[in-house]
């Protein structure tokens, strides 16, 4: 064997007896990279733990009360599950999400009196693992309620009831449902019950529905007006009412269709009278701006000035906008916003149609324009509601300044998401210092959690919160807390998640039962008019604003220009859908006039705020030649006195 041959052998041998050390002879397992004193780094960062070993579980009746205990051998969170039923298909949930005891203790308030209730405690650890007890355990309530003795707060803190076990376990009986009063936009769902309850109505497109809307108030008789629905349209919608003990009774499914949109009838001019109008019109016009600037203004040349015959020859001489390339858009299930920039103060317009309305084809190509003509900005942001879930859009950025031509963008498309899980008309009824009930309404069946922690030296007290859950699925929700502390401020936090895991969650903070005698602060008023360029060119125009607390919307209008002293005499009908953010939509307004408009939010206290006045233009129609010479002329004298 030659001497090369022999090194090249030695040297594999060497390499083979180091891979065998690294294998057998470390004490380390191959997961851990890195080792010291102070710490290990692993390989698997994704490591899983077990959950608590729970151990020492017993419950304390007292009266209608339950006080549940148990102890873990690693400090975690205290939850308590129970119910009547010993399958716990309609469970509920108690307990304080602060994991930082071994000793845990849970108080259960709102029970039935001699009632038997089925228990689970359940633990999560701080890096994620959870225990759940499966062992079958019960308790007896008493028949009479026993008041607590005083004794000093535990470090979990947090007192509460939730009002989820009742006497009355009988859902309201629905009967005589009917859709009346159907038009192109709206109608009137009818209904009787059995005993006073709310009344809400489930409607969409689909068996799924998707939207909700309704009145907390309770009655016998109800009747919900479904607006802003599109003509041609058939919806399914079924009914719901909920007593005072929650129970919630369901109608069967059914649905109805919407009417044919009918146009306003356009302005009638006599033809023969036309030609001299627009002539006459153009020539005054052109003559004035003649007198005044020389050629040189025009960038033109003196015979070039042959070539301008009217007002509409010099517009298309001016340069249009420039639009910013790819615009941003924030897109929802159900509206989205679009972003753009110009090179110089324009107005903002999108014109939008789902896939299956676009014609490229057309001379306009989509199905509505949405925005505002009378606001010239250079950072431009529309916002388009009323978007179908799950669908894909078409659109176009358009951009016209004072005087010149319109700039229309190439063709975008976005697709709006799936439906999400949300929460609407939520707010707080305080009832006295200790207790307050809290309600809101989500467009999908989910469950019902309420969080809430109070606040010590403005510093949140996260180990003294309580979380109260109901595991049933629906879509009005209502819980009682009670034993607050009056004057003492809380964080309040509503929570639904429904059957797919999505989750919605509103938040009061800071909360506090003593009395609400502050009105909502309204801000971000905008007002967008919007034509649908296939029913007529009918407009509607969409006011929206901000509100820091849940409150109601109504919009006060009158024709033309008014200030602060004048009654403003006309008005929306007031949506008791309790919002932070808020959206009317009017269908009332003329084409191409100016009105004063107010907003008015009023809270659950019964505080109002009425916004100052503004004024905005409602979008044109389609012009007639009388109109188009009058918009010239205005866009003409605009500009010139912009020159000026």
């Amino acid at each position: 064997m030659s001497y090369k041959l022999q090194e090249n052998m030695r040297f594999i041998k060497q390499i083979i007896i180091y891979l065998l050390f690294l294998t057998f002879a470390l004490p380390l397992p191959m997961s851990a990279a890195m080792q010291s004193s102070n710490y290990i780094i692993y390989e698997n960062v994704m490591h899983s733990f077990d959950g608590p070993v729970i151990s020492g579980v017993s419950s304390l009746v007292s009266g209608a009360g339950a006080t549940i205990s148990w102890t873990t051998n690693v400090a975690a969170d205290s939850f308590v599950i129970y119910d009547t039923d010993s399958n716990f298909l309609t469970s509920h949930e108690q307990g304080n999400s602060a994991k930082t005891f071994t000793s845990h203790s849970v108080s259960l308030s709102g029970l039935a009196e001699s009632t038997t209730y089925y228990y689970r405690v359940r633990s999560e650890r701080v890096n994620g693992g959870i225990t759940t007890d499966t062992a079958s355990r019960s308790f007896t309530t008493g028949s009479t309620a026993v008041p607590p003795e005083e004794e000093e707060a535990e470090p979990a803190g947090g007192g509460g009831i939730l009002i989820i076990d009742k006497t009355d376990k009988t859902a309201p009986e629905i009967s005589n449902v009917a859709a009346t009063r159907v038009s192109s936009q709206s109608a009137a769902i009818s209904w009787e019950t059995d005993e006073a309850a709310t009344s809400f109505v489930e409607y969409g497109r689909d068996a799924g529905y998707g939207s909700t809307y309704g009145a907390w108030a309770s009655s016998t008789e109800h009747n919900v007006i479904l607006d802003n629905l599109d003509s041609e349209q058939r919806y399914y919608f079924r009914v719901l009412s909920s007593d005072a003990w929650g129970n919630v009774g369901y109608s069967e499914q059914d649905s109805f269709t919407t009417g044919e949109a009918v146009g306003e009838e356009e302005e009638v001019v006599e033809e023969e009278d036309e030609a001299g109008i627009l002539a006459d019109a153009a020539q005054i016009a052109f003559d004035f701006i003649s007198r005044i600037f020389p050629a040189v203004s025009l960038n033109l040349r003196p015979d070039e000035m042959d070539r301008i015959n009217n007002v509409e020859d010099l517009q298309s001489l001016v340069s249009a906008p420039v639009l910013s390339g790819e615009p941003r858009v924030e897109i929802g299930a159900t509206e989205a916003t679009v972003y753009w920039t110009t090179d110089i103060e324009s107005n903002s317009q999108v014109a939008i149609a789902p896939i299956d309305r676009y014609n490229p084809g057309a001379n306009e190509p989509y199905l509505q324009v949405v925005g505002n003509l009378e606001e010239f900005v250079n950072d431009h942001e529309v916002t388009v509601y009323g978007l179908t879930p799950d669908t894909e859009y078409h659109y176009q950025l358009r951009s016209k300044a004072e005087f010149g031509p319109t700039s229309r963008s190439r063709d975008f498309i976005f697709n709006t998401s799936l439906e999400e899980l949300s929460i609407t008309s939520f707010f707080p009824q305080v009832v006295d210092d200790q207790t307050a009930i809290f309600k809101w309404v989500t467009n999908k069946n989910s469950d019902t959690a309420l969080t809430f922690a109070p606040y010590e030296g403005n510093v949140l007290a996260v180990d003294k919160a309580k979380t109260f859950q109901d595991n049933a699925l629906t879509v009005i929700h209502e819980v009682t807390v009670s034993e607050f502390v009056g004057g003492t401020k809380y964080k309040v936090e509503l929570q639904s998640m429904d059957e797919k895991g999505n989750i919605a969650a509103e938040e009061f903070d800071p909360f506090s039962t003593a009395e609400d005698d502050l009105p909502p602060k309204i801000s971000h008023i905008k007002a967008d008019s919007t034509v649908f360029l296939d029913r007529g060119d009918k407009i509607q125009t969409i006011i929206s604003w901000l509100t820091n607390e849940p409150s109601t919307s109504r919009v006060y209008f009158k024709e033309g220009v008014h200030g602060s002293l004048v009654d403003l005499t006309e008005s929306t009908r007031l949506n008791i859908d309790y919002s932070k953010e808020h959206v009317i939509v009017v269908t009332k307004f003329k084409p191409g006039l100016v009105y004063s408009f107010r907003a008015e939010s009023t809270d659950s206290g019964g505080n109002t705020s009425l916004s100052k006045v503004h004024t905005f233009m409602t979008a044109k129609k389609q012009e007639s030649i009388i109109q188009m010479i009058i918009r010239i002329l205005g866009d003409s004298f605009g500009w010139i006195r912009k020159i000026i």
